[in-house]
C-alpha cells in the first residue's frame, strides 16, 4: 500500500476558522511558513481584515472570509471561496470556539444555543462543506479543536463540556469511518489544556451565579497564564505530518481522562474538583 499524499506542503491550501487569533492565527503562520495557501475565516471583519493585510505584506498567500461557524450557509460560502481562489482545499482546521459563561441552568437558554452553534455545529458544518472536496481529489486532513474538558468535565461549565466531548466523539468516528472506507482523508483532534489567547475577550465580566463566576476566573486566569499558541501549532503541524489522530498538547494533563476512566470502571464518583 502507498504512502497517503502529504497534506502540508508547498502550494497546497488549507482553511482555518477562528483564524483571526489565538491557535488559529499562529497556525495558519505555521502553516505558511511551509508555503501553504491559507484561506482565513473569523467571525470578526475588523480583525480578519488586519491579520490578512499583514500576513499579506508579509508574502503570505491568503484569503480573508467573513464566517459565522455556527451558520450552515456561511460556512458552505467559505468552500466555495477556497475553490474559487485556489481549486483545492488540502486541510480543514475547524477552530473556532468559545467559553460560553453563564447561569447554565436558570439562564436564557440561548446561551447553550450560542455554544452548541459554535463549538459543535461550527464543526459539523465545516465538515460537511468541506470532506466531499477532500475525498474527490484523494488528499486531505480535518483538525478539530476540542479541549482537555473533552476528555474531562469541569463544573459550571455544561454547555462547553457537551460541545468539547462532542467535537472529540464526532472526530473519532469520523476517524474510524475513514478507515473503514480505505478513505485517504486523515483525521485529528486537538485536545489542550490553558493557551494564551484571548477565548474569555467577550465573555461577561459580571457573573452572578456563584459557581459560574468561579469557573470565569478559573478560566480567565488559566488563559492569562496559558502555554504560548505558537507550540500548539507546532503540535497540529506534526501531527498532521504523522497522520496522528490525538493532539495533547499538555504532559501535565494527560493523566486526568486515563484517572477518569479508571474511576468510571470501578464505579467511583467523581472526585471534588480540584481535589485528589
Amino acid at each position: 500500500m502507498s504512502e497517503p499524499a502529504r497534506v502540508i506542503q508547498h502550494g497546497h491550501v488549507a482553511e482555518e476558522t477562528g483564524a483571526a487569533s489565538g491557535i488559529g492565527l499562529a497556525t495558519v503562520e505555521a502553516l505558511l511558513a511551509r508555503e501553504m495557501k491559507v484561506v482565513l475565516a473569523a467571525v470578526d471583519d475588523e480583525r480578519l481584515r488586519a491579520v490578512s493585510a499583514r500576513l499579506s505584506d508579509a508574502a503570505g498567500e491568503v484569503t480573508a472570509v467573513v464566517c459565522d461557524t455556527a451558520d450552515e450557509t456561511s460556512v458552505a460560502e467559505v468552500a466555495e471561496r477556497t475553490l474559487s481562489a485556489y481549486g483545492a482545499a488540502h486541510l480543514l482546521f475547524n477552530n473556532a470556539g468559545i467559553a460560553g459563561v453563564g447561569d447554565q441552568w436558570g439562564g436564557p437558554i440561548e446561551l447553550w444555543e450560542r455554544v452548541i452553534g459554535i463549538n459543535l455545529m461550527g464543526v459539523v458544518h465545516g465538515i460537511r462543506s468541506f470532506l466531499p472536496i477532500l475525498e474527490e481529489q484523494g488528499v486531505g486532513h480535518i483538525v478539530s479543536t476540542a479541549s482537555m474538558a473533552g476528555l474531562v468535565a469541569l463544573p459550571g461549565a455544561g454547555p462547553y463540556n457537551a460541545t468539547k466531548h462532542g467535537v472529540v466523539a464526532i472526530s473519532e468516528g469520523l476517524f474510524l469511518e475513514l478507515q473503514a472506507t480505505g478513505s485517504s482523508v486523515g483525521v485529528s483532534v486537538l485536545c489542550p489544556g490553558f493557551v494564551k489567547t484571548d477565548l474569555m475577550r467577550k465573555e461577561p465580566e459580571r457573573i452572578d451565579t456563584p459557581i459560574a463566576a468561579i469557573m470565569r476566573d478559573v478560566l480567565q486566569g488559566g488563559v492569562e497564564n496559558g502555554v504560548p499558541a505558537d507550540g500548539i501549532a507546532t503540535a497540529v503541524v506534526d501531527a498532521v505530518d504523522e497522520g496522528r489522530f490525538w493532539i495533547l498538547t499538555h504532559e501535565d494533563m494527560r493523566s486526568a481522562p486515563v484517572e477518569r476512566m479508571q474511576r468510571a470502571a470501578a464505579g467511583v464518583n467523581p472526585p471534588m474538583f480540584g481535589g485528589e
